[in-house]
């Protein structure tokens, strides 16, 4: 699982955060340890670390603090894998360690890319056009067949879709004189860059003018 080749000599030790110390192998960055686990293994700048020394490191210090790390994130809310990744990456820890920890986490079903898509597509259909919705999937680096899967067991009808239309329009720009041809130049312009088809937000800017009165409700 975890590799490091021949034996490798500890080049730096430095300190970076609340006792915590970085420790590079043969000039490069291999992983971070606490002050206590220094002087546990007896690590000190110059000394050589056999493989096994270093795969004991990683498996039973780094590895162990990766998953319980992952596992804090996860309790307050859900992150999807490329989320949990930067996180990990962002405290240090090394590409493999990160790789396990998160393999760990998904075996339990801790974290799910296609659930976090689910409920992200329940939680903002009433207030985001499919199209956003997808950008913002894919923007957390989730796949696009796990997106298009998500989707499947979502009916977005036209219906739906001219509601939110309306909504968004009324709630936005309620006060404005629909009639303008420069008002409507900018209502469409808005809600253009929010995914929905312009002939789509025209027919609903018409109906308000025509009718002055909620449609489809």
């Amino acid at each position: 699982m975890f590799t490091a080749g021949d034996e490798m000599i500890v080049t730096e030790i430095t300190e970076y955060n609340k006792g915590k110390y970085k420790i590079y192998l043969n000039d490069e960055f291999a992983f971070v340890l606490y002050k206590g686990e220094l002087y546990k293994y007896k690590i000190k700048e110059g000394d050589e670390l056999s493989e096994d020394e270093i795969r004991d490191i990683k498996v039973n210090i780094i590895l162990k603090r990766a998953r319980l790390r992952a596992m804090n994130l996860l309790k307050n809310r859900d992150y999807t894998e490329k989320a949990l990744r930067n996180k990990l990456n962002d405290s240090l820890y090394p590409a493999d360690i990160v790789d396990e920890a998160v393999k760990y986490v998904k075996s339990y079903g801790y974290v799910d890319d296609l659930r976090y898509a689910s409920n992200f597509i329940a939680g903002n259909r009433t207030a985001k056009s499919r199209k956003e919705i997808m950008l913002k999937l894919r923007q957390k680096g989730i796949e696009e067949s796990i997106i298009e899967e998500a989707f499947n067991g979502e009916d977005f009808d036209e219906e739906e879709e001219y509601k939110l239309i309306q909504k968004l329009i009324l709630k936005k720009y309620k006060k404005l004189n629909f009639n303008d041809p420069s008002v409507r130049h900018k209502i469409c312009g808005y809600m253009y860059s929010k995914g929905f088809s312009i002939e789509k937000v025209n027919c609903i800017l018409n109906r308000i003018s025509e009718e002055d009165s909620l449609i489809f409700l």
